[in-house]
């Protein structure tokens, strides 16, 4: 079984602003890089149902582009895209996962490649649509396709592999320190 974690990256606000934004909640907030910031959400992280809510919230509130993340035991990747608080794009990598009648992995299906260059501020619209399309044929684990997309887009690299779990048993990215995280609770 590989890993399964979540995490929201969000371009533009403050490690403080967005520690405001999530009072209440229990989180791991990562600081800048290149004008983004990671958030480790625990409920998130164990209810799935929550990832949609809190990247439409947090877009809102605080007035940024929102990249919601879910990797489910490395088979599937799946990601949302906020603005405004409104969802603009979505994507899932293997659709026909859970398809227990599929002959064949079904091809990657959403995902704008424009949209998230344009939301992040790149101009690589091409090399992201490639990313998106790879099949993965059930031979390739898709945090490296997060961790394509996420170099190509220029986002942190701490946010690839990396989930509120991860980070509360100490497993921490190599570019991210304890002590450079706010906590929430």
């Amino acid at each position: 079984m590989g890993s399964t974690y979540v995490n929201f990256t969000l371009r533009g606000p403050s490690q403080q602003a967005v520690a405001k934004a999530l009072s209440g909640r229990s989180a791991f907030i990562s600081p800048s890089f290149n004008g983004c910031v990671v958030v480790y959400d625990k409920n998130s992280e164990e209810q799935s149902k929550e990832i949609e809510p809190l990247g439409a919230k947090l877009s809102r509130e605080l007035g940024c582009p929102v990249l919601a993340v879910f990797v489910y035991h490395d088979d599937i990747l799946y990601y949302w895209l906020f603005e405004q608080g409104e969802q603009t794009d979505k994507y899932d990598s293997n659709p026909s996962h859970f398809d227990e009648d599929a002959q064949e992995s079904a091809p990657p299906v959403g995902g704008n490649a424009e949209k998230l260059c344009m939301a992040f501020g790149v101009q690589k619209s091409s090399d992201v649509e490639r990313i998106l399309r790879m099949n993965s044929d059930g031979n390739f684990f898709e945090f490296k396709r997060q961790g394509a997309l996420y170099k190509t887009l220029g986002l942190p690299e701490c946010a690839v592999s990396t989930g509120y779990g991860y980070i509360n048993r100490g497993e921490m990215p190599a570019d991210l320190k304890t002590e450079d995280l706010v906590t929430v609770t």
